[in-house]
């Protein structure tokens, strides 16, 4: 989920970051690494309510169906301007991405007792996960600590020098 406060049927782009944020200035970065990897963001209208992509999801992991039905919620949104919100357009990702019986379960009300329990139980190293993505780093067997959002390379790169002094 990326915000569940957000309405039920999404929010324009804009609207959603000046109610949240104050603007979309804290996007700039994240599109831009996305630009380097090929993501685009060409036509973002909607933030999203992640409620039945979630639920839709969790139904597509079963079937190893998950990484394509993400890759297929993405361009939608992101590219080509569409509204991942509504059951009708998870419904036409889970056509896309082939998942067995997925249209009839994104147009449904199944899977969300599942998807709470998911939510409400999602933990790494004992510890409640509050931001996706999370990341747990060890060096060998230490534990060395946990970061969550999207970083950019240098961060990565300071994360990955520390975690060799580490080792020293």
């Amino acid at each position: 989920m990326i915000d569940p406060g957000t309405k039920p049927a999404g929010e324009e782009y804009g609207a959603y970051n000046r109610r949240r944020w104050g603007s979309d200035g804290w996007t700039h970065s994240m599109k831009a690494m996305g630009r380097r990897e090929g993501a685009q963001y060409a036509n973002w209208k909607t933030w999203p309510n992640t409620t039945h992509c979630s639920r839709l999801l969790l139904l597509a992991e079963k079937h190893g169906l998950g990484d394509a039905l993400i890759g297929i919620l993405y361009r939608m949104c992101y590219e080509e301007g569409e509204n991942v919100s509504l059951k009708e357009t998870v419904a036409r990702a889970a056509a896309a991405a082939s998942i067995p019986g997925g249209v009839e379960f994104a147009m449904s009300d199944e899977g969300f007792e599942e998807l709470h329990a998911a939510l409400n139980n999602a933990q790494v190293n004992g510890k409640r996960v509050r931001a996706a993505p999370t990341f747990s780093i060890y060096v060998g067997s230490k534990y060395a600590g946990d970061f969550s959002g999207a970083q950019d390379m240098e961060q990565w790169v300071s994360i990955l020098e520390q975690c060799a002094d580490m080792l020293k």
